[in-house]
């Protein structure tokens, strides 16, 4: 590898030229980096999309579509399997619907279960509640946020099983969790 005079890095086996800037070789340059050039400065965030894949001549295009959960097919939606209930912080007095498999907690508006009011929540991912629909289990564990998720005051480091009217504890919010699904009742 060797160094352009601008300081790209290219390999002169496969170019004759720098690629990115098309300045010739720099012969007297070094291969590390330049001390003189100073600290980096961080790049305005900006947001991309993924590019399309092309499909293959006269392959039929796939519709774009959303990934659906497991659920009973003959109900022909997502039903409720329980409840969170916040009994302490900003949003005391609302409910969020838990649904089959993976619920995702966060404040951010996308998120399954949105926790709006609380702002030492993170917008996304903070934890993750999950329902297993074969098993008949709800589960809760933290997400990828660097806040903690308490399970009646413990801390969850590993997924750990929840129980009816159990305390979830996320920043400045307590929610107790109601099983909706349970021994007694299943949907068919």
């Amino acid at each position: 590898m060797i160094r352009c005079t601008e300081g790209h890095f290219y390999d002169p086996a496969k170019h004759n030229a720098c690629p990115w800037c098309a300045k010739p070789l720099d012969l007297g340059g070094t291969a590390g980096p330049d001390p003189a050039a100073g600290k980096t400065t961080p790049v305005q965030a900006r947001e991309t999309a993924p590019e399309p894949v092309p499909m293959a001549s006269g392959a039929p295009a796939a519709a774009p579509g959303v990934t659906k959960r497991v659920a009973p097919k003959e109900l022909g939606i997502d039903p409720v399997v329980g409840w969170l209930v916040c009994v302490e912080g900003a949003d005391k007095g609302r409910d969020y619907r838990i649904h089959t498999e993976r619920n995702f907690i966060g404040r951010a508006q996308h998120m399954d279960i949105c926790v709006s009011g609380d702002d030492s929540i993170s917008r996304e991912r903070h934890a993750i509640l999950s329902f297993d629909p074969k098993k008949k289990q709800f589960w809760i564990q933290p997400g990828e946020s660097t806040g903690l998720v308490y399970l009646n005051g413990d801390a969850v480091y590993v997924p750990m099983e929840l129980k009816d009217r159990d305390l979830v504890e996320l920043g400045q919010t307590k929610l107790m969790f109601l099983a909706f699904v349970n021994s007694s009742f299943q949907w068919h």
